[in-house]
């Protein structure tokens, strides 16, 4: 069976796909596996922009165990299968008046992978996503199906709240939730200055907080949210906000603007760019008609919350996401600072937008966020290259030898401040030098011993890994 990730960057053919529809059938299957060594990877919706869930061997899909276990309004918790997705948990919480506290982008995840990779929305005072765990259960290869919590076996459920799908496959969790709630978002345009001069106060003022960097024009664009009973405001109306990318690409097609009127925002940028996608000249104009598509869409949201925190995040795309800790004062700027100086000293065609966001800590080792300090504050930053569609496959092979180089640029900054990738972005490293730094690293941010040891006493013949995991967790 052939499968692909969500991005389109990986692609692989599976000997066997498994789809259990009870969770003793699950139990069936690991045992098999278990008993005749055979690999077997737990696989969500396959949204990981690196396939962390990917294997040859096999794979079992946990989306037919999607059930809504129960939900309880009065303890504002819901327990559920794992198989289930983000957004059908958002839609049943609705019922009862509740949500969950943060999210990504994307609602399509299954909740176990969303959870075991330590997925984010965004908010200083908000953790990864696994922090809203209170309960879980999980199918090894020695033990069978565990259930786990802060007074089952603490130690092994803070481990696995985060837990790769390496120590075994997450069949149930319980959940803490908020009451739902509207959200007022505002946006605007600034620069390096402004953002300097208002950053500490938006973090401490604002739920919800991100940045979207431009690179190469000066201007980044500033997204924040507060829980919102009122009214709307008045908000400039759009003024037709794609018209600068309409006009680029008609000035570099020589074509009317009219031809360009159907397409959005997304599919306007993925045209801009497939014209001359490593042209940093090129990618620079883009930004900057990116930029004036932000300054008129600026202005007042308001919304569900389910609807205010997802947002557009195009195509087919190659994505590098770290997080790091933030120890000084605008740490977390001058992290920023250094990323774009990077790309004008060496130019680098990096597209808009190199987005960051924050949370708090998690008490899971395992989590980018982790910390034992209550009040450590975690910035996430993304940068992108995209693979638009009127590409061939020579010019996407190109496009992902200089996102390569590209992020190869960047390493020296993420080592600086300590940066480690988000689990669902890491690539091993193809160069063994590289690769044995890149293990280093993890092994200076993570309990990789501690983890590996629980692995080899849940796992001990390895069902659960594959050629990512196994690569960079040594």
């Amino acid at each position: 069976m052939e499968l692909a990730n969500w991005s389109g960057t990986h692609t692989i053919v599976t000997d066997k796909f498994y789809q259990p529809e009870t969770v003793e059938e699950l139990q069936a299957i690991v045992e098999h596996c278990h008993a005749t060594k055979q690999k077997v990877r737990p696989v969500g919706t396959c949204l990981s922009p690196n396939g962390i869930a990917m294997n040859t061997d096999a794979m079992v899909s946990m989306s037919s165990l999607n059930d809504i276990i129960r939900v309880d309004p009065e303890g504002q918790t819901i327990t559920v299968q794992a198989g289930i997705k983000v957004s059908k948990v958002l839609q049943e919480l609705q019922k009862y008046g509740l949500t969950l506290q943060n999210f990504s982008s994307i609602q399509d995840q299954q909740m176990g992978g969303w959870t075991q990779v330590a997925a984010h929305g965004t908010g200083a005072g908000l953790p990864t996503v696994e922090e809203m765990i209170t309960r879980m259960k999980m199918m090894t290869a020695t033990q069978g199906e565990v259930e786990l919590s802060e007074t089952q076996n603490p130690e092994l459920f803070r481990m696995a709240k985060v837990g790769l799908g390496c120590l075994g496959v997450v069949t149930e969790m319980t959940l803490r939730c908020i009451p739902q709630h509207n959200l007022l978002e505002k946006s605007w345009v600034t620069d390096m200055e402004g953002v300097r001069k208002d950053h500490t106060e938006l973090l401490d003022k604002y739920r919800h907080v991100r940045y979207m960097w431009l690179p190469r024009t000066e201007k980044v664009v500033v997204v924040v949210s507060n829980p919102h009973n009122g009214d709307q405001p008045p908000s400039k109306p759009d003024p037709d906000a794609t018209a600068p990318l309409r006009r680029l690409l008609g000035q570099c097609t020589k074509q009317p603007e009219s031809d360009f009127k159907q397409l959005n925002f997304a599919q306007l940028r993925d045209e801009l760019l497939t014209l001359n996608p490593l042209d940093p000249e090129h990618v620079v104009q883009v930004n900057k008609a990116e930029a004036e598509f932000w300054v008129q869409n600026a202005g007042h949201r308001l919304g569900d919350s389910t609807d205010i925190l997802g947002f557009e995040c195009g195509g087919s795309q190659w994505v590098l996401e770290v997080a790091f800790p933030i120890k000084k004062p605008l740490g977390d700027i001058d992290f920023m600072q250094d990323i774009l100086s990077t790309i004008e000293k060496q130019n680098i065609p990096a597209p808009a937008p190199i987005e960051q966001r924050w949370t708090a800590r998690s008490h899971a080792p395992m989590s980018p966020a982790h910390s034992n300090d209550p009040n450590q504050v975690f910035s996430w930053v993304g940068v992108i290259m995209y693979l638009p569609p009127g590409q061939d496959d020579e010019g996407l092979q190109k496009i992902t030898d200089q996102f390569e180089a590209y992020t190869k640029a960047l390493g020296p900054v993420y080592k600086q401040y300590g940066a480690v990738p988000h689990w669902a972005k890491i690539e091993a490293k193809k160069d063994p030098v590289e690769l044995q730094e890149q293990r280093d690293q993890l092994k200076a941010r993570y309990p990789v011993a501690q983890f590996n040891t629980i692995r080899q006493q849940l796992d001990p013949h390895n069902i659960f890994g594959n050629d990512l995991i196994d690569s960079v967790l040594r």
